[in-house]
């Protein structure tokens, strides 16, 4: 690659590339065989076991396998991605401004009351009120804030991931007796800013729609659930839920499944940041689809790590 570069003069944007990928770590979480190309048609070079630790050589995959160098014995070879985790998330960590990673939520941030009013369809003549339909209104106001602040409150993932909630099964929080509702507001409504990486991207076009948004389904109109993992390879059940809804996609015409997909199962991490926020109407969903209630929502700057740096999804090229 270097050798390409210098003959058209970016040397070093390249060497700078190389760098990046160099400096992450391809960590085996099960039984893999490394193999002297990107399929099983030849004899494997050797069996690699958790926890071994290999040098990534290329961020992109080829047919599903990772082109590594082991250290211990200089073996360059490729395994099979569903098998091992990127670990890059030293590297994001450390680009995030200098900021100190809060490891609890503090309950002595600043909550500001929830901003709203009325949103109306940008491809329909429909409206929706700030409390949605009818359903949980205190919950449904929260979702559909649409107050975005200058500063957020850099978290560790488990920050959020970890926080207690009450033990009540009302999907409506009107229905909760005052200890349960103490336990939430406590910290809810802080801005809070986290890392990890997309494994699912479901705009809720599906069915009849949410009371938050008044039953719209049109992709213009309804939230988008988004599962952020911590490490790269977690699976969707370890997630947390983090939304995108239409009341503030309207200011970003950059946001776009399109533009965001290419992060989704990829071994580069996002950083989402925005109002933490409990949704009590998914218990069903704990184990499967994610694993708290609690949640970035609705999500008010979405950022990638691309070309070894944060680029704001606005701006990016």
């Amino acid at each position: 690659m270097s050798t390409f570069c210098a003959a058209v003069g970016v040397f070093a944007t390249c060497a700078r590339t190389v760098d990046a990928v160099a400096q992450q770590i391809v960590v085996v979480e099960r039984n893999v065989k490394l193999r002297r190309d990107p399929s099983a048609n030849h004899p494997e070079i050797r069996r690699l076991v958790p926890p071994e630790e290999l040098d990534l050589q290329e961020s992109a995959k080829t047919n599903n396998y990772y082109h590594v160098v082991r250290g211990e014995s200089h073996d360059t070879g490729w395994v099979w991605a569903n098998n091992v985790r990127i670990d890059s998330t030293g590297q994001a960590d450390t680009a995030m401004t200098g900021a100190t990673l809060a490891t609890t939520i503090d309950p002595a941030w600043q909550r500001p009351a929830p901003l709203t009013g009325t949103f109306n369809s940008p491809v329909r003549n429909l409206s929706c009120r700030a409390i949605g339909d009818p359903g949980d209104s205190a919950t449904n106001r929260r979702k559909n804030r649409t107050d975005v602040t200058q500063s957020y409150h850099a978290t560790t993932f488990n920050a959020v991931a970890d926080l207690p909630y009450p033990a009540t099964t009302s999907k409506d929080r009107s229905q909760w007796p005052p200890e349960s509702i103490a336990v939430i507001q406590r910290v809810e409504g802080a801005a809070v800013q986290v890392v990890g990486y997309l494994v699912a991207l479901k705009p809720q076009v599906g069915g009849s729609g949410e009371t938050t948004n008044c039953h719209m389904t049109q992709s213009a109109e309804v939230d988008w659930h988004i599962a952020l993992v911590e490490r790269q390879g977690d699976g969707e059940a370890t997630s947390i839920v983090v939304e995108t809804t239409p009341r503030i996609r309207v200011r970003h015409s950059n946001w776009t499944v399109t533009r965001l997909k290419p992060w989704v199962d990829s071994s580069e991490p996002v950083r989402i940041s925005g109002w933490l926020m409990f949704d009590p109407a998914h218990r069903n969903h704990l184990g499967r689809y994610r694993k708290t209630l609690w949640e970035v929502h609705p999500v008010t700057r979405i950022e990638v790590w691309h070309d070894g740096g944060w680029v704001d999804l606005d701006v990016l090229p």
